[in-house]
């Protein structure tokens, strides 16, 4: 034991389910033994804070999208008639989500290279 490089120790607690979850984690990853398993995770791994709110628009327009049609639907169903106007509002819809989700998208990219 004289030969030891690592002289800082570091204790750690986990719940039973959090134990299962790191020891199934720790045998796909084939290592030998949790402090090697752990060390490698710390060590080489690349820790992301992510802004999910391009995300959270997208699922505001897809909604928003949703109810339209809906509406549309229950109109056609109850008069057999569709209007011009709802036509158009869904269109604005659909290309405003596009514009959402190509911006969320050029965000994940930029992320994911780094760039931001």
């Amino acid at each position: 034991m004289q030969n030891r490089t690592r002289n800082r120790q570091l204790n750690l607690k986990f719940t039973d389910d959090e134990f299962e979850y790191i020891k199934a984690k720790k045998d796909l990853a084939q290592s030998q033994n949790y402090t090697d398993f752990i060390l490698k995770i710390a060590a080489h791994s690349n820790i992301y804070s992510i802004d999910t709110m391009p995300l959270i628009e997208v699922a505001k327009e897809v909604n928003k999208i949703g109810v339209n049609i809906n509406q549309i639907a229950k109109i056609i169903n109850t008069t057999g008639n569709v209007y011009e106007n709802e036509i158009k509002d869904l269109q604005n819809k659909i290309k405003r989500l596009e514009e959402i989700t190509s911006d969320a998208y050029s965000y994940f990219i930029k992320l994911k290279d780094g760039k931001l």
